[in-house]
């Protein structure tokens, strides 16, 4: 079964946290609220600041905040960032090392497939994810829900 990995989940439920509350938070806090392994939130942030979805400020005082309003960042943005391209099977990710390729009955229909996965992805942004925001400082611009 098709479904996201737990880095996914966590980094949108990060993501999250942090478009809804004001303010740098720090991995451990993070960490705690939501009762998540501290090194795994630690290694989300990171990838999730590498990849210019966070910025991040040392120190005391430092901390995680959203680098980008919610409205530009995709779901395929966050999958990207945390599980590199996406790939629904093999030889749709640019390098097939299947050797039956030739001979697949469903190459072709997988390759549609796998194309529609990735505009759904691409169309989809957190902030028609996770909703509107409730803090009267987050990026508040009316939100389109995706499902009735």
């Amino acid at each position: 079964m098709l479904k996201f990995s737990r880095k996914v989940d966590y980094g949108l439920i990060l993501l999250s946290k942090l478009r809804d509350e004001p303010g740098a938070s720090s991995a451990r806090e993070v960490a705690e609220r939501y009762h998540l392994p501290q090194p795994m939130v630690a290694n989300i942030l990171k990838a999730l600041t590498g990849a210019g979805l966070l910025s991040s400020t040392r120190g005391a005082q430092g901390g995680y905040e959203l680098a980008r309003d919610p409205h530009t960042v995709t779901l395929a943005d966050v999958v990207q960032a945390l599980e590199g391209p996406f790939s629904l099977v093999e030889c749709t990710s640019g390098e097939p090392n299947c050797k039956f390729i030739s001979l697949c009955p469903t190459h072709d229909p997988l390759q549609v497939v796998h194309r529609k996965f990735e505009e759904f992805m691409s169309g989809l942004t957190l902030a028609q994810i996770i909703g509107p925001s409730r803090s009267p400082t987050g990026f508040n611009q009316p939100t389109q829900q995706v499902y009735p």
